[in-house]
């Protein structure tokens, strides 16, 4: 005869066949765990409890996996915009925004997906400092220093100081995770476009304004580099883990990117480090800027060439006696700052980069009826040879 079950019975065995909560302790160790930890963890939690327990186990962790991966992307699309001229406390806001996504352990104890998200984040933290020391360089131009300075040459300025700042950036990162390289090398790059962000102010002169606007276009340009960076992160740290998993990994490699990335960005490449570089170039722009002083008298001959450079005039030597005592400025691959004295009181000026492109021209008041014959003999003719070359 069958015995009756009770219906206390039907519901303790209902009970126990309902699963039960994971123990969130278990989780976060699987979180943190490196992902060869991780799998064998799973394959025994396989054995032990079956394929319905581990699926449990999984969801739990792409859960929170997919709630980290959506601040990241919070965090990416944030950064895109700039900050606002005069709200650099914004501009410097982005170690906090992040700390939610970093600890403090050791690189050493890191999985590579932790060590490639600590890489990421370091350079997204070099490219908020360089947008902060482009805010207090903006200040600056606001306070009179790019009265003299033309726009044409400030767009070069800019595009060299990127390049000097995210190159050795750059070098750091090769490796570290495919595509990498990539968003970061779009930081080297120049403004193409200068829309009118800021009203002209009272007492601005239209120079000043007009790099104003320049400045504020490079602030958007790195900005929108930096979010797709941040936003890039996830797909990057999964294909470390993925790199890991299959044994193709590099530690080493990793560990060792964090450390140079750390050592820039406290360093040379911090907001001061960055706006110290910027005020360098500006201050040489100002000067002239150029790596050779030419004066070229009425008769378009030249009276004084001089290289301004470590070891010019050991150079200047050796390049006149290369060309038999007569050289052509022409074939000096430097920055030329050159002068034509036309007539009494009347001067013209241009500047030259080394390739001999004219990035800059001026002329005084009498000047101005010798200025497009001037042009037109750099533009055809070129610089004269020079008897005269010295250095310093």
């Amino acid at each position: 005869m069958e015995r009756v079950r009770r219906p206390e019975e039907e519901h303790e065995e209902a009970r126990e066949e309902e699963p039960q909560p994971l123990d969130s302790g278990t989780v976060m160790a699987l979180q943190a765990a490196d992902p060869s930890t991780r799998a064998r963890a799973l394959l025994q939690l396989q054995r032990s409890h079956g394929n319905e327990a581990v699926q449990r186990v999984i969801r739990a962790l792409q859960t929170t996996d997919a709630a980290r991966d959506a601040r990241v992307q919070s965090i990416g699309d944030r950064a895109e915009e700039s900050a606002p001229s005069g709200q650099l406390e914004r501009a410097v806001l982005y170690r906090e925004a992040i700390a939610a996504e970093l600890d403090a352990a050791p690189a050493t104890s890191k999985t590579e997906r932790e060590l490639v998200q600590d890489n990421v984040n370091t350079v997204g933290q070099i490219f908020a400092n360089y947008q902060a020391a482009l805010h207090l360089f903006e200040h600056a131009m606001m306070g009179g220093a790019g009265e003299r300075v033309p726009r044409e040459l400030a767009v070069e300025l800019l595009r060299e100081v990127a390049r000097e700042v995210f190159e050795p950036v750059l070098d750091a990162c090769v490796g570290v995770a495919p595509g990498m390289e990539d968003l970061v090398g779009d930081g080297i790059g120049r403004v193409d476009d200068v829309p009118e962000r800021e009203t002209l102010e009272p007492g601005m002169s239209a120079p000043a304004h007009a790099l104003r606007n320049l400045v504020i276009a490079e602030r958007h340009r790195v900005a929108g580099v930096q979010g797709r960076l941040i936003k890039g992160q996830v797909s990057l740290m999964r294909l470390a883990e993925d790199r890991a998993v299959g044994g193709s990994g590099n530690r080493g490699l990793l560990v060792g990117a964090a450390l140079r990335l750390d050592e820039l960005e406290t360093s040379s490449h911090s907001a001061a480090g960055i706006l110290k570089l910027m005020m360098e170039r500006w201050e040489d722009l100002q000067r002239g800027g150029a790596a050779v002083t030419i004066v070229i008298d009425h008769e378009w001959k030249v009276v004084r060439a001089h290289i301004r450079m470590s070891d010019g005039r050991r150079l200047a030597a050796q390049l006149l006696k290369d060309a038999s005592g007569s050289f052509d400025l022409n074939e000096l691959k430097l920055s030329r700052q050159v002068t034509w004295e036309a007539a009494d009181l009347a001067r013209c000026e241009a500047v030259l980069d080394g390739e001999g492109r004219i990035r800059a021209l001026e002329r005084n008041q009498a000047g101005g009826a010798f200025f497009d014959d001037f042009q037109h003999r750099l533009r055809t003719d070129g610089l004269p040879r020079t008897r005269v070359l010295s250095g310093d």
